[in-house]
């Protein structure tokens, strides 16, 4: 599906349905959505028990969108479905790319694997107050987000002074774009 959204993009709307692969295109998404929607009643049957047994509900990003009505299903489940997207293809690169530099300096994976076993010995599953206790593989995460960024571009603003870098003045107030791609040839070159 992911490679078949790059090559759809290409051509008109009015032209994707007459496309060869347009079918499975359109069952990838429908799987998808069947999916997230499984995912979002699983948790509203948990709210309803808990709303029931009159227990605190408590959650995330799912537990308040279901909780604030501000949206309606259909809503709620585009938007689960999209952060099913995201999550997998952001993941899945900076997991990677982290994966190899750590394989690629075993003093480092060394020293990250003592502090993830220091705080979660054996079989234990971290959880997010344990993450919060691992400074090592924060400082890893954010070195491999910084090498190899998953968002396309970034940019900056110049808040308080005007700045000037060789012959070009850039006034305050400015924002400066900065695409991954010249950030990539800075980092690797």
């Amino acid at each position: 599906m992911f490679q078949l959204s790059q090559v759809i993009v290409l051509f008109p709307k009015s032209y994707w349905p007459y496309l060869t692969f347009w079918k499975r295109f359109v069952a990838a998404w429908d799987h998808l959505f069947k999916v997230a929607e499984e995912l979002v009643q699983k948790k509203m049957e948990e709210i309803q028990k808990q709303v029931h047994l009159d227990q605190n509900v408590e959650g995330a990003y799912l537990t308040h969108l279901l909780l604030s009505d501000q949206m309606t299903f259909t809503e709620i489940l585009g938007s689960i479905t999209e952060l099913l997207l995201a999550g997998v293809d952001t993941t899945s690169n900076t997991v990677s790319w982290c994966l190899y530099h750590l394989a690629k300096e075993p003093e480092i994976q060394e020293k990250l694997y003592q502090e993830v076993i220091g705080v979660c010995p054996g079989d234990k599953m971290p959880t997010s107050e344990d993450i919060a206790q691992m400074p090592y593989l924060k400082a890893i995460i954010r070195e491999t987000l910084r090498l190899y960024p998953v968002v396309p571009g970034n940019a900056r603003l110049t808040v308080e002074n005007e700045i000037v870098v060789g012959d070009h003045l850039f006034p305050k107030k400015v924002r400066l774009p900065w695409p991954q791609s010249c950030s990539w040839s800075i980092r690797c070159s």
